[in-house]
């Protein structure tokens, strides 16, 4: 019993650790766990599907169409025909008439129809432009798909500079801390006086007051996380590895009309042109044929399905071409539309390049300048550094105040978080040009 109850204490062990190794993330796993559980993305390959299923419907308008159609009559009351009198009784006077029922009781009859479309212009550029609708689809999920990692490696990197933050800041909490004990040690002693003391537990205060707000905003760049990749804000969530080892690369040179949102546009330019092809088609004939073949019973009894009457059949088929003649300049209108908006398409397509090529000049230039802040708040960690431990060994000479102390403590942490901010600036630069060049 107790060797089960150890067991049993495994096994839980076992799936709290396994749940946990569940919700922790690398950057390329979080971005893999978004395009999966994102309900915006999910939408856009929704529709996808749904496009892909519309070329199929477009396509079938052009296949054969089969139809069938029975129909049951049963007259109460035979329909009265009025024929002049005199084709009976040539005695008869003129403009007299008698009465006649033609027909049976019963009638039944049952149609199958086949048409099929021959040639139509507005079919085969509706096929086109179906068709690139499905791929104008694709690309704006493939947008969407770039805009979600875009979103998800800010929040990811979010997340570890205020970690990386933190933990500056722990360390600064536990230096600090020493100093303050080994200060009190020394004012219990009268060697210093009560307010160096005093100086140093007021520094401690700052520092866990910034713990705390800096414990609250790591939450909320996790729910935030949470929320671009998807996954429910009451699960818990874990990041693997930090901010410095993040790998950064070079930057690289972005072509604008291989950016996505240049090809949504450019997708959206070919739908304009094939419309323009779809209204000057309407000026083209329209061709179809179509088979038809109907069996008719007519009965004064209900024994259609005696077999020893007739059934009468008919069987037609032919073709039916219609002509475009005049409309009255309505088509010649709708082809000037068409023509305004493919122009309109491309000077908005000339405008997005120039505006993506803006904004690659900007994202490689505040690249190169992120960089550059980098190496300069690296230096500036390693003089405040020095300065502090330089004051620690004089402070402790009493050579330095308590608030001397404090005051280089308060530039070593400032340098350390500016540090984290610039490698974050230099992340974030990295990404936008990325996600330009659809690198994500």
């Amino acid at each position: 019993m107790k060797n089960m109850k150890v067991l049993t204490s495994l096994l839980l062990i076992g799936l709290g650790f396994q749940i946990t190794a569940q919700n922790s993330f690398s950057l390329e796993s979080a971005k893999q766990y978004a395009l999966e559980h994102n309900k915006d993305f999910q939408n856009a390959r929704l529709d996808e599907l749904i496009m892909k299923k519309k070329v199929w419907e477009t396509t079938a308008q052009g296949l054969p169409q089969i139809s069938a159609e029975g129909k049951f009559q049963n007259y109460i009351d035979i329909p009265t025909q009025l024929v002049p009198a005199q084709t009976f009784n040539p005695m008869a006077p003129e403009g007299e008439f008698i009465g006649l029922k033609f027909g049976t009781d019963y009638n039944v009859n049952g149609t199958l129809s086949v048409s099929q479309l021959v040639f139509s212009g507005n079919y085969i550029v509706g096929l086109q432009a179906v068709k690139a609708s499905q791929e104008m689809y694709s690309v704006l999920s493939e947008k969407k798909a770039i805009d979600i990692k875009a979103n998800v490696t800010e929040a990811y990197y979010t997340v570890l500079v205020l970690k990386e933050n933190r933990s500056i800041l722990d360390s600064t909490f536990y230096t600090m801390q020493e100093l303050l004990e080994s200060t009190q040690k020394l004012v219990d002693e009268k060697v210093m006086i009560a307010t160096n003391a005093s100086q140093l537990e007021l520094s401690v205060l700052q520092v866990q007051n910034a713990i705390s707000q800096i414990d609250a905003q790591i939450e909320m760049a996790k729910d935030l996380l949470k929320y671009q990749m998807g996954m429910k804000l009451s699960e818990q969530i874990s990041l693997e590895g930090n901010i410095e080892n993040v790998e950064l690369g070079e930057s690289q040179k972005v072509d604008p009309t291989q950016n996505i949102d240049y090809q949504v546009v450019n997708s959206q330019l070919t739908l304009n042109e094939l419309n323009l092809k779809n209204m000057k088609a309407n000026y083209l004939p329209t061709l179809g044929a179509f088979f038809s073949h109907q069996q008719v019973a007519q009965r004064n009894e209900f024994n259609f399905f005696d077999g020893e009457e007739d059934w009468f059949p008919t069987t037609i088929w032919g073709l039916q071409l219609s002509i475009p003649i005049f409309s009255s300049g309505q088509k010649a209108a709708q082809v000037s539309q068409a023509k305004i908006e493919v122009e309109k398409t491309q000077n908005q397509l000339d405008f997005v390049e120039q505006g993506l090529q803006l904004q690659v000049n900007q994202a490689t230039t505040n690249y190169v300048l992120a960089k550059k802040t980098l190496a300069l708040k690296k230096k500036s960690i390693e003089v405040a550094q020095q300065v502090f431990d330089d004051n620690q060994i004089l402070y402790k000479e009493g050579v330095v105040s308590s608030i001397e102390l404090t005051q280089s403590q308060s530039q070593l942490l400032q340098t350390q978080t500016e540090y984290t901010n610039a490698l974050y600036e230099l992340v974030k630069a990295k990404v936008a040009l990325d996600k330009l060049a659809n690198k994500l």
